[in-house]
């Protein structure tokens, strides 16, 4: 094939250059075959790619349906159910809730009931009539002086950096419409997250941004700033995140703009690491005590820590120590290991960390094994999309939960997991000025709205047909799994709590 190539390349260009003698008028072939030709030959003496080597000009074609590998299998070669992460079932539910569309579904389940690890609720034969509940809860506990009632779902942390300007935007506007909070993310604490006035829940990590020195340690007056502004309603400690557990961040050097190096403490155009560990504390005593600076810092507001469970012993072991000082978060918040990222290690991404669902009952489990499970509340967040994945990790013991890529398909992510490339076709995801402009803030902001007021209509509806009156009626027996071709189980059959 390559001799082929070569041959024909030079025989095209002879004959190219003698009718061009011939005939000067033909010389727009030569600007039409040319480039293509010098493509194919570049193909042909690089030593780099294999199947460009044996295939000139047309092994172009494998490398762009291997880019664009995903984008065709979510758009043309998948069914309803074989999408990854999310498939289409799955985001069709937010499609719809965040349009204000149809919300039904014709023809029966895709989904099999007969294939292991499948899941279903129980329903009542008398539904009730009425829900007397306003699905919000308190997080603060008796150290906290200016507690915060949030809703059941709100947006899990995503950056500006990691997102767009617009896709925060969007986020804040429909935040304050249907009255949830907005998490920033590790990216710092920017006007984007104050231009609707949504109730802001301030995360900062490893790499401190927005309130950390030249250094890259805790500034307590940049943090200051920031935590007595009035939409800052909690603070959240990010010491480890699902997708990721363990291992430090990387926002890439052409992602960092000089406006978002403003708003992280950093040198614009340079890659800007999250490192793996803090440098504010090391122990399960120095993270008490700097819990205790932060709610002092803030003058009472909740403050809590973000993390996703890995070695079991060592959770037991810091709340273990929370009940020992008597000081402690007011709020957990869970990251399963199916969390999302917009770029995470290979390994992490794939290996790392315990899922979503046996994290949280574990950590309810801990909490009340040592007597401070009223005290702090557990928020969780993993692939949270409808109202079945609520009342499951309210089940489990969760107060609250989070969601990211809900919200994102709601902004209209198509999943085309280019988050990590700068490339994102919708804008959600890139600091590309036209890419972003594509998403219109005026109609996305209504959008999440939507996605959040229709979906915590779904849970009502969803407890009313079990029976359920409101929150204290959740239990895990009204859950079944399958767990073998002949045999299902109720969540209180696998999940047991401890004695």
């Amino acid at each position: 094939m390559r001799r082929i190539f070569l041959i024909s390349s030079i025989t095209l260009l002879v004959v190219l250059a003698g009718l061009i003698m011939w005939k000067p008028h033909f010389w727009w072939l030569a600007l039409l075959i040319t480039p293509f030709m010098l493509l194919g030959l570049r193909d042909y003496f690089q030593k780099t790619d294999n199947i460009k080597r044996t295939y000139p000009l047309l092994g172009r074609i494998t490398k762009l349906l291997e880019k664009q590998r995903h984008v065709v299998q979510e758009t043309v070669l998948l069914n309803r159910t074989e999408g990854k992460p999310f498939n289409w079932i799955q985001k069709e539910i937010v499609y719809k809730r965040a349009e204000d569309a149809v919300k039904n579904q014709p023809f029966g389940t895709q989904i099999p009931y007969d294939e292991v690890g499948r899941e279903w609720f129980t329903h009542s034969t008398y539904p009730v009539k009425e829900i007397k509940d306003d699905f919000r809860v308190a997080i603060g506990s008796s150290k906290c002086s200016k507690p915060y009632s949030a809703s059941i779902l709100n947006l899990a942390g995503m950056s500006y950096g990691s997102i767009s300007k617009n896709a925060t935007l969007a986020l804040n506007g429909g935040a304050k419409i249907a009255g949830f909070a907005q998490n920033t993310g590790e990216g710092g604490f920017t006007p984007y997250h104050q231009e609707y006035g949504a109730d802001i829940i301030f995360q900062f990590g490893t790499g401190y941004f927005g309130c950390r020195t030249e250094e890259g340690n805790f500034d307590p007056k940049k943090f200051v700033e920031i935590a007595s502004n009035e939409v800052v309603k909690m603070i959240e400690i990010k010491v480890s995140q699902g997708a990721k557990p363990g291992f430090g961040a990387i926002l890439p050097a052409k992602k960092n703009t000089e406006e978002i190096a403003k708003y992280r403490d950093v040198e614009k155009g340079t890659e800007i690491l999250s490192p793996p560990h803090h440098a504010a504390f090391g122990t399960d005593l120095e993270m008490v005590a700097f819990i205790q600076e932060l709610r002092k810092l803030s003058a009472g507001k909740p403050i809590g820590i973000k993390m996703c469970i890995g070695q079991q012993d060592e959770f037991e072991r810091m709340v273990r120590i929370f009940a020992e000082k008597q000081n402690y978060p007011d709020f957990i918040a869970i990251d399963g290991a199916e969390g999302g990222s917009g770029a995470a290690h290979m390994e992490s991404l794939h290996w790392a960390g315990m899922p979503i669902i046996e994290a949280v009952h574990f950590a309810n489990g801990i909490l009340k094994k040592y007597g401070l499970r009223d005290e702090i509340k557990v928020m969780a967040a993993g692939k949270i999309i409808s109202a079945f994945d609520i009342y499951r990790m309210l089940a489990l013991g969760a107060d609250a939960c989070y969601s990211a890529r809900g919200m994102m398909f709601a902004l209209g992510c198509v999943q085309s997991l280019k988050c990590n490339l700068d490339t994102c076709p919708t804008g959600i995801t890139t600091m590309e000025p036209s890419r972003v402009a594509s998403l219109v803030v005026e109609d996305k902001k209504t959008k999440v709205a939507n996605y959040h007021k229709n979906t915590m209509e779904a849970f009502k509806e969803l407890l009313k047909s079990m029976g359920i009156e409101n929150r204290r009626g959740i239990t895990k027996m009204y859950i079944k799994r399958r767990i073998s071709e002949n045999k299902a189980k109720g969540y209180d059959e696998i999940f047991i709590d401890n004695k």
